[in-house]
Order: C-alpha cells, then sequence, then structure tokens
C-alpha cells in the first residue's frame, strides 16, 4: 500500500495543484494495512477538509488498472497510534511510531530534518541561519524570513528548525503550519465564536513557523490577525520563523506595517541546486527509502526531472515505485523509460499565456507590456515575457516582435540577451525565472 501510495503522489501532484499538494496531500502518511489503504492525517479538521475536498481524486488515482479501488480510510494519526497499540494484529508494528512530542500546531514531515537537508552553495547561507536559530531561539534572527521558488527545500528547512527545538525540549510549544492553515483556523474560530481561544493558542507559543506568507497577501483580516500575532510573539521574545516564494518587497497587497516586521529580521532565499547537489539530493532521497542508488542511474533522474527539488523527489518517487512494484532492477533504461519527456512544453505554452503569468507576478497589465513605456519596471517584465517566449515556449523573434506591439525582431534578440546575462551575474534574477517557469510548466 505505501508502495501504491509513493507512486500515486505525482500524480495527485498535477491534479490538485502545487500549493493544494503541499499543505493538504504531502502531510498524510500511508500506514501499513492489510485491508486497504489508511491515510493519517494530523487533526479532525484535516480529516474534514481532506475528506470533503480531495477524497474523490484520491480514489480516482488510486482505482487499479483492472477498475478495483481498494478500501481507503482517513484516520487521525493520535486515535490510529492508540487504536493500534491496544488492538494490533500479531507481528505487525506501525509504519512510522511517533515520538513523544510538546503541545503543538500543525504537523511535522518526519522525514525533513537538517541531518536529510542537502548542503550545497545555492542553500548554504538559509541552512546556516536556520541552525542557528534552531540552537539559539529568539536570539537571533528574529524573524528568519526565508524566500525561494517553488519546491527548493523551504518547508524541509523550516521542518528540520521544528525538529531540532522538540529535540532539544520536548514540551516545547510550537506551531508549524502553512499560512492557509492559518487563515482556515481563523474562519473557524470566526464561525465558532471562538476567536478567544484561536488568539490564546497561537499566542502562547514558543515558536511559530509559518510557510508560504505570500498566501496572506490581499486577505486583510487574516493580516490583522497575523500582525497582532506576530506582535505579541516579538515583543515576549519568541521566535518566529517565516518562509515565502519572493522577499517581502515583492509580496503585492502586503501590508505595509506586515511587510516592515518581515523585513525588521534576516531575510534569505535558496538558489535551485547546482548540478553536483541535484545528484546528491536524489542519492540522499533514495537512502532515506532504503535504496542504494549507482551513480549513474543518480545522475540521469537529476538530469531527467524539473528544476526543483520537488520535482526531483517526485521523479525518484516514480522511478523507485515502479522498480518495486514490478521487480525489476534501478538501472539507466528503467530512468530513460519513465522520465522520458512526453510532450515538448513549446507545444503546450502560448506568447499569450506568458504574457498574461508575466503581468501577474510584475503587476503590470498585458498592454503595459506591449506598449513602448520605457520606465524601469515595465521595461525589464516585458524583458522577461520575451526571454520566456523564446526560451520555453520557443517562438520565432519576428513572431514575439508582433506579440509584443509591433516591435522589430531585433528588439527582442536584444532582450533575450540582456536577460540572459542578468540571469548569470544576478542569483535573484535566476530565482525568479525558475520560479515563472515552473509555474508556467505546472499550467
Amino acid at each position: 500500500m505505501q508502495a501504491e501510495w509513493l507512486e500515486a503522489l505525482p500524480q495527485l501532484r498535477q491534479l490538485v495543484g502545487e500549493r493544494n499538494f503541499a499543505t493538504w496531500i504531502e502531510p498524510i502518511r500511508c500506514a501499513d494495512d492489510a485491508n486497504g489503504f489508511v491515510l493519517e492525517v494530523s487533526s479532525r479538521f484535516f480529516q474534514e477538509w481532506v475528506t470533503r475536498h480531495f477524497l474523490p481524486i484520491i480514489r480516482q488515482v488510486l482505482t487499479r488498472r483492472d477498475g478495483t479501488t481498494p478500501g481507503i480510510r482517513l484516520v487521525v494519526a493520535a486515535d490510529h497510534a492508540a487504536h493500534t497499540a491496544h488492538g494490533r494484529k500479531p507481528g505487525t508494528v506501525p509504519a512510522r511510531p511517533a515520538a513523544p512530542r510538546g503541545p503543538r500546531i500543525g504537523r511535522l514531515v518526519a522525514d525533513y530534518t537538517f541531518d536529510t537537508f542537502v548542503v550545497g552553495q545555492a542553500n548554504e547561507v538559509a541552512y546556516r541561519a536556520a541552525r542557528s536559530v534552531a540552537e539559539t531561539p529568539g536570539r537571533r534572527f528574529n524573524p528568519l524570513f526565508v524566500w525561494g521558488g517553488v519546491g527548493l527545500g523551504k518547508t524541509h528547512l523550516i521542518n528540520a528548525v521544528a525538529h531540532e527545538l522538540l529535540t532539544q525540549r520536548p514540551r516545547r510549544r510550537l506551531a508549524c503550519l502553512a499560512a492557509e492553515a492559518f487563515m482556515n483556523s481563523l474562519i473557524g474560530a470566526l464561525r465558532q465564536d471562538q476567536m478567544a481561544a484561536f488568539r490564546d493558542g497561537f499566542r502562547a507559543v514558543d515558536v511559530l513557523i509559518l510557510d508560504d506568507v505570500q498566501f496572506l497577501a490581499g486577505k486583510e483580516r487574516t493580516q490583522e490577525e497575523f500582525f497582532h500575532t506576530f506582535n505579541a510573539l516579538h515583543s515576549a521574545g519568541h521566535q518566529i520563523v517565516l518562509t515565502s516564494d519572493k522577499p517581502p518587497h515583492a509580496i503585492a497587497e502586503l501590508e505595509q506595517r506586515l511587510r516592515s516586521r518581515f523585513e525588521g529580521g534576516l531575510i534569505v532565499d535558496i538558489h535551485p541546486p547546482t548540478p553536483e547537489m541535484r545528484i546528491a539530493i536524489v542519492t540522499q532521497k533514495a537512502a532515506m527509502h532504503g535504496v542504494p542508488l549507482p551513480r549513474d542511474v543518480a545522475a540521469l533522474v537529476a538530469q531527467r526531472s524539473g528544476p526543483s527539488v520537488r520535482e526531483l523527489e517526485g521523479a525518484l518517487t516514480r522511478v523507485l515505485a515502479t522498480a518495486a512494484l514490478r521487480g525489476v532492477p534501478l538501472e539507466a533504461a528503467l530512468v530513460e523509460r519513465l522520465l522520458a519527456p512526453i510532450a515538448p512544453l513549446s507545444s503546450l505554452l502560448s506568447v499569450e499565456a506568458i504574457q498574461e503569468k508575466v503581468s501577474q507576478h510584475f503587476q503590470v497589465s498585458v498592454s503595459d507590456l506591449k506598449s513602448h513605456r520605457r520606465d524601469r519596471a515595465v521595461t525589464f517584465a516585458r524583458q522577461v515575457a520575451m526571454y520566456l517566449s523564446r526560451t520555453i515556449a520557443e517562438v520565432s523573434f519576428p513572431c514575439i516582435a508582433e506579440k509584443f506591439g509591433g516591435r522589430d525582431h531585433s528588439t527582442v534578440m536584444h532582450a533575450v540577451r540582456a536577460v540572459e546575462d542578468k540571469r548569470k551575474q544576478d542569483p535573484h534574477t535566476g530565482n525568479l525565472l525558475l520560479t515563472l517557469e515552473t509555474e508556467l510548466r505546472s499550467h
């Protein structure tokens, strides 16, 4: 069952989207059970939400080739652990015994620790800052703000901080959750007239770790509540750790008072992994599954998967699950067959789609991109859109020029060269382009 669940994860990621997958599907753990899938979640709220919104999709993905669907049970992890401890069948053990922990909000990913985090040039500063926070919470780097493109390891790093803090002091009061979960908890508290309990719960923690804070943008009530929670914790010297897909100044519709709070600590970013780091990550992830991976196979997985760490994990999961289910060896030929490109991206993307994505990211209109405005913000956004149109949609220079207000094709050539040069020299530009390319691929 665990192997089938691992094989289903990449397809679930595609069907529910990156944000929903990270928030609601990735935290689910599949326990061993002879009667079907037992999917463990962290709370009643989590159980109800997944049942209502994602269970039909999960059933669809887990349907086997012969049309049969095994039994699927969504259980709260604490209840299931207590039940199996007293009524376990002889000779069976829980899939992942839970270590005793102090009171906390949210659920940690068991494998996301400092020991399993691959460190390299692309993430060393963020790693050292996270280590420092874990060693002396509330004293240095408060808040710690980690930003980077989708799937580069931000969630792994903050889980590692949480694990380390709880190892040092198991009864530490800790909240580690996504910004969307914070907002959903707030909505539930408002509907049930439980705001006092909501505030007491979050403002009493020793450490608050919030993932994907860009999700707060434009949500005035949630921002207001988080602002007061932030102030209460910071004034008390309690540690705050935040992640985002962009730096504070680039989060549109984020209140200035929150932006200033975020910028009052240490801001660090994570870049895309280098080729050697990618091989090391694949090797490390395989070792966590108890599988020694030949270097040539690891290198091929790293080469054939997408640019982010998350896509690396998805590709590796597919390879390992297929090898286990079919009983075939882990060889380069298997990777070649499984990870061969299905269709060229250029056949799926249009210049119009890229213009729309870039306009949303830079908060300019598509008409601005097509206009002859020369102010810096619009010019750079236009150059990025032209660059993406050429590099991933593979549209000709004259056609791109026509789509951008009937310009001369030499203007597009200059824009592509300018962005290429900036990508090589400026890590922030490289990270920005990776984010846009990943989002375009996912859609």
